[in-house]
């Protein structure tokens, strides 16, 4: 099924948001990674490479879209009423904009997630029985799986250790 209505993204090759949704996938390394391996010395950089590569599709995104758009620009994005923001959701390019921020902000507040519970010292079954769950939330519905994570899991099965513990310690040296 065609989608109609999609620009095309200038500073994106001339693609347009069909062509590039496939980008969309580039999130689930750097999940598999916070899953399957949080421990493992590389995963703190590898796992930013998902969100780095969205985040500059989703700037280039938006600059086409706003500011290089021969149908509208920047003067026509109301990011402050509902009514603006469900008109930037109506327009197929704006959807697939807004779900690679999503994709990247999602991946970023999984990856604090595992890297904190890392650096608190989480043990495997804890990692199984609580973080998984946590970071599938978070995929899923972000704000979720953080705030399962804040409230429940960080607060009552991983608390703070006198030595600083945290997503502070799992970063050294990355």
């Amino acid at each position: 099924m065609a989608i109609e209505g999609l620009k095309p993204l200038a500073l994106l090759g001339g693609y347009d948001a069909a062509e590039l949704w496939p980008t969309v996938h580039l999130a689930l390394p750097s999940w598999l990674l916070l899953i399957l391996a949080p421990r493992w010395k590389h995963t703190p950089a590898l796992s930013l490479v998902g969100p780095v590569l969205h985040a500059a599709i989703y700037a280039l995104s938006m600059i086409s879209l706003t500011l290089l758009n021969d149908g509208g620009g920047a003067e026509d994005v109301d990011f402050f009423t509902l009514e603006g923001v469900a008109a930037i959701f109506r327009d197929p390019s704006g959807v697939f904009v807004g779900w690679i921020h999503y994709c990247a902000y999602d991946v970023l507040v999984g990856r604090w997630i595992a890297l904190d519970a890392v650096g608190r010292g989480c043990s495997l079954r804890v990692h199984v029985l609580a973080l998984v769950p946590c970071l599938f939330l978070a995929m899923m519905a972000g704000p979720m799986g953080w705030l399962l994570y804040i409230s429940v899991v960080r607060t009552l099965l991983l608390p703070q250790r006198g030595d600083g513990g945290g997503y502070d310690k799992a970063n050294k040296g990355s």
